[in-house]
């Protein structure tokens, strides 16, 4: 499986912030004297389940991007979208119903990706304050245009940074 470079940095992003925002959650819950075994694989399963839900959007996103065509696009990320949603759902789920497994962590974890965003977002900003980016246009993937300036579907929305490429791993695909 040849994975995208950007898809690797990114992954490795939210693994680091969820390894935080896990860490978290374990020490709040060793303060509150309730660590146990069940809390260590609640935050395990949590970590495995945010990481590995971006993962594969993130995967998704880019193989959707590099079709070019904006229906197959569409309809490769909705489909990765139910898949990774009922996957969440029957993690959270058994979570719930395992007495092994303590479910507040697994659910604490869905929040992660969130968190990490909007750390990033901040902390991307006080970067961009001291050293302006330099946009190049040539980056970007350029869909065909219908002519609407005016409206922005969803998926454009949920593109946004993810339609940046990398030129040199879009080729020869």
């Amino acid at each position: 499986m040849n994975i995208d470079p950007i898809v690797k940095k990114e992954t490795g992003y939210m693994a680091l912030g969820s390894l935080i925002c896990t860490a978290i959650v374990a020490a709040v819950f060793l303060l509150l004297g309730n660590f146990d075994l069940t809390v260590a694989l609640g935050c395990l399963v949590g970590f495995v389940l945010t990481v590995g839900n971006f993962f594969v959007m993130s995967n998704t996103l880019t193989k959707a991007i590099a079709t070019g065509d904006e229906v197959t696009a569409k309809l490769k990320m909705k489909q990765s979208y139910v898949t990774r949603s009922v996957v969440m759902l029957v993690v959270m789920g058994a979570s719930i119903v395992l007495e092994q497994i303590h479910w507040v962590p697994v659910i604490a974890s869905v929040f992660y990706p969130r968190i990490i965003i909007f750390v990033r977002g901040i902390v991307q900003n006080i970067r961009n304050r001291k050293n302006p980016p330099q946009e190049n246009p040539d980056n970007y993937v350029k869909w065909e245009d219908d002519g609407d300036e005016e409206e922005t579907d969803e998926f454009e929305k949920f593109v946004g940074g993810f339609s940046k490429t990398n030129n040199n791993t879009t080729e020869g695909k």
